[in-house]
């Protein structure tokens, strides 16, 4: 090899910046704003097309801009009207929506937190949490962040974001340990909670929770680029639906018909549901959590 040709490990890593630097500036002009900036894009891509001298940008432009309108909008999303039940606390994370669950006799000081599932709120354990109140202990139920009645910041929907709405929910209501009882996605929060905070955890009650395997064509669906933006934008209840089929076995029990009156109802008063349901998705280790299980 010549002494001034580049060695293969340069070009490499070279063509690798180049790549990052393009996918970044991409990422860039797709998640500028919302509204002006589509027309923006709408107005050049038109334009740049009726000339007919740049095919190329207006091609470009024009898949920017269809990226742009299947893409769910960016920014904070909560609910305009007000809770008929619980209460709400602002932290950090975003407004949380929660309500207490009182026992007439009390068994023990210290309270149980009910951790509800993936698409659910705190609906959703209400059962639950009645009878473990009703065996002598106060219960918390709270709805996740984008569920509910719990705000949605635009953030990225990790495991460390709900671990750190658990983690301020309970300081704001100054609750030092407390049993944590987390169904589905509750319970990867659950156990990645007693993970990093052991000394508030008082015991741990997972309920066929998250974190060791995902179904091969639900990884697909949630990791594919626009796929999962097209699902959840404009087939959210067909989604969930579906979904819920799958899960119960019997489709014909009147508990099964009143879930799904609840997720259509809930399709339609709630803005942030889908667009917090697409980040989970993404962003949430769902088959990551091994070491917390072994801890």
């Amino acid at each position: 090899m010549a002494e001034d040709e580049p060695a293969p490990a340069t070009i490499t890593k070279t063509a690798n910046a180049l790549a990052q630097a393009a996918e970044f500036a991409l990422a860039s002009l797709v998640n500028l704003g919302w509204t002006w900036p589509n027309i923006a894009f709408a107005i050049a891509a038109a334009t740049t097309a009726a000339t007919g001298r740049f095919p190329r940008s207006a091609t470009i432009l024009g898949f920017i801009l269809f990226v742009r309108l299947i893409r769910f909008p960016e920014g904070p999303m909560s609910r305009s009207d007000q809770p008929a039940t619980g209460e709400m606390v602002d932290l950090p994370t975003g407004a949380t929506h929660y309500e207490w669950l009182e026992a007439t006799t009390l068994l023990s000081e210290v309270p149980v937190v009910v951790v509800h599932g993936f698409s659910g709120d705190l609906n959703d354990v209400r059962p639950l949490a009645a009878r473990i109140r009703d065996a002598g202990h106060r219960v918390l139920v709270y709805d996740l962040v984008g569920r509910g009645y719990s705000a949605c910041r635009g953030e990225r929907h990790t495991c460390r974001l709900f671990v750190s709405q658990l983690s301020e929910l309970l300081s704001a209501l100054q609750i030092q340990r407390a049993h944590l009882v987390g169904n589905s996605l509750g319970g990867g929060v659950a156990i990645e909670f007693a993970r990093y905070f052991p000394q508030r955890v008082e015991s741990l009650a997972l309920v066929a929770p998250v974190g060791l395997r995902l179904a091969k064509r639900t990884y697909v669906l949630t990791r594919a680029p626009l796929v999962p933006d097209v699902l959840f934008r404009c087939f959210l209840q067909f989604s969930l639906l579906f979904g819920l089929e799958y899960e119960w076995a019997d489709v014909k029990n009147p508990k099964y018909r009143t879930m799904v009156q609840a997720y259509k109802r809930r399709v339609a008063e709630e803005p942030a549901l889908g667009r917090s349901l697409l980040s989970t998705a993404r962003h949430f280790p769902f088959e990551q959590l091994g070491p917390a299980f072994a801890a």
